[in-house]
């Protein structure tokens, strides 16, 4: 072969080259599509989510305690730590004998004290009595008598009075001798004096004597009635002694309440910590029992202070347990706090927001306080909106970014987002149903995307083109 046509050949090879360096750059994202480095824009439904961590508490915890206030009790019975119970099921069983030693004690007590009040009442049944004699029996009777005697005493000396009166005219006539006269005479002084005597007695009876001993009677009926009242107090205080000891020696069985979890209280009197145990002597100050309710169980968590105004009372929440990874639980946000709480974490601070959220009971889980719990807070959802995959859009001088694949190459398209989830982001505009965009971050110039680097076997085989070594027709 003459040089010239060598010449020939090598240019027509270089332009061969070329226009397949041209066509591989032009049918680059054709390609690109079959390695799954490009999607095609469409519309879906997008879930936003808030996933925090935290702890599974009971929604309610019952503390039982002795029921003996101010007194020491052992425990006879003891429902083994982490056993399931239900209501009514037997949790702690006191010692009550110093309680059935009082009680026999206060029978004695209350079984003399009836006694002392039958005596008590025959003594007020005989104050009350001498009242009644004094009113209206005997007493009575005498000041009756004394004003009978006074009454008949008037009448005598008047009636000798009118005799004198009338025995003088004859005394003076001769008709009745001194003697005579004199005999009525002296009659009517003694029945004066006897009047007087009458009067007297009837006056001292009346004003002193019957008010002083009816004073005396109401005052022995007053002290007799105390005394009876005082017994009977007596015996009310002892029966309600003896009903709140009856009390307490039925309370010294403690019942389960409602269904939950065992967990038994630390004991505080002990010298080294430990939990409370079968033969320990408590107060009622000490907790023995707690009884998480585990059908009704909560996830105490926190949320950031930037995710707070997403927060609301009621968005459903999807729960996952560490203990259980393939189960799934269902639940809402009961409660958000009100204040904000400072947390250290690590050098930095931020402030956090107290959060509640209601698991939803589900039959046959045994669920245990503390447990590890992953929460999915449903914060809202959009339907059938225009998404793409939260790797396809970028960020760019603070503005996001898509790459679209266009008629000139890889375009580099701001676009507007929405709600995004794990996968997918909502573009509220810069893109349209059906068009393609990258997974990959390109480099950019003059806000088109650059076409990728020309591959090895093409650069290869430029540089021999050039070269004119390794390709070159012999």
């Amino acid at each position: 072969m003459t040089r010239s046509a060598f010449v020939v050949s090598r240019s027509t090879a270089f332009a061969l080259v070329a226009a397949a360096i041209v066509a591989a750059l032009m049918f680059w994202p054709s390609a690109a599509t079959d390695d799954g480095s490009l999607v095609t824009v469409q519309r879906g439904d997008v879930v936003a989510e808030l996933t925090v961590t935290g702890l599974l508490r009971p929604a309610e915890a019952l503390v039982y305690r002795s029921p003996l206030g101010g007194r020491e009790a052992e425990i006879m019975f003891l429902a083994p730590e982490g056993t399931h119970v239900n209501e009514g099921d037997l949790l702690v069983q006191l010692d009550t004998a110093d309680l059935q030693r009082e009680r026999a004690r206060l029978m004695q007590e209350l079984l003399q004290a009836q006694m002392e009040l039958q005596v008590a009442e025959i003594d007020f049944r005989m104050a009350r009595g001498s009242v009644d004699d004094l009113e209206a029996g005997e007493g009575a009777l005498s000041v009756e008598e004394a004003q009978s005697r006074l009454d008949r005493a008037r009448r005598k000396r008047d009636r000798l009075r009118q005799e004198v009166t009338e025995l003088e005219p004859l005394m003076a006539k001769g008709f009745l001798t001194r003697d005579e006269f004199d005999r009525t005479a002296e009659a009517l002084d003694q029945a004066e004096e006897e009047l007087t005597l009458a009067s007297r007695r009837a006056e001292v009876l009346t004003t002193k004597t019957r008010p002083r001993e009816l004073e005396q009677a109401n005052l022995q009926l007053a002290q007799k009635q105390a005394q009876r009242e005082n017994v009977r107090a007596r015996i009310t205080d002892i029966q309600g002694r003896g009903a709140l000891i009856d009390q307490q020696v039925e309370a010294s069985s403690l019942f389960a309440k409602r269904p939950g979890l065992v967990v038994h209280e630390a004991f505080v009197a002990a010298s080294t910590p430990r939990k409370v145990r079968l033969g320990d002597r408590v107060t009622a100050s000490q907790g023995i029992v707690t009884i998480p309710e585990v059908a009704r169980m909560v996830v105490e968590t926190s949320a950031s202070e930037r995710d707070m105004h997403r927060l609301a009372l009621g968005q459903g929440a999807t729960i996952r347990l560490e203990a259980y990874p393939a189960l799934t639980f269902t639940g809402r946000v009961a409660r958000v706090g009100t204040l904000a709480r400072q947390v250290s974490s690590g050098s930095s601070e931020e402030k956090r927001f107290d959060v509640v959220v209601d698991v939803d009971p589900v039959d046959g889980a045994d669920l245990r306080p503390e447990m590890t719990a992953r929460v999915d807070v449903r914060l809202a959802a959009k339907r059938q909106v225009v998404v793409v995959p939260v790797n396809a859009v970028f960020v760019r001088d603070g503005a996001s970014v898509c790459h679209v694949v266009a008629s000139g190459g890889i375009e580099a398209r701001s676009v507007t987002v929405g709600e995004s989830s794990a996968q997918f982001v909502e573009v509220i505009a810069g893109l349209v149903e059906g068009e393609r965009v990258s997974l990959m971050d390109l480099p950019t110039r003059s806000g088109r995307a650059t076409h990728p680097p020309v591959g090895p076997p093409l650069r290869k085989l430029a540089d021999s083109l050039r070269g004119g070594s390794d390709l070159a027709p012999r």
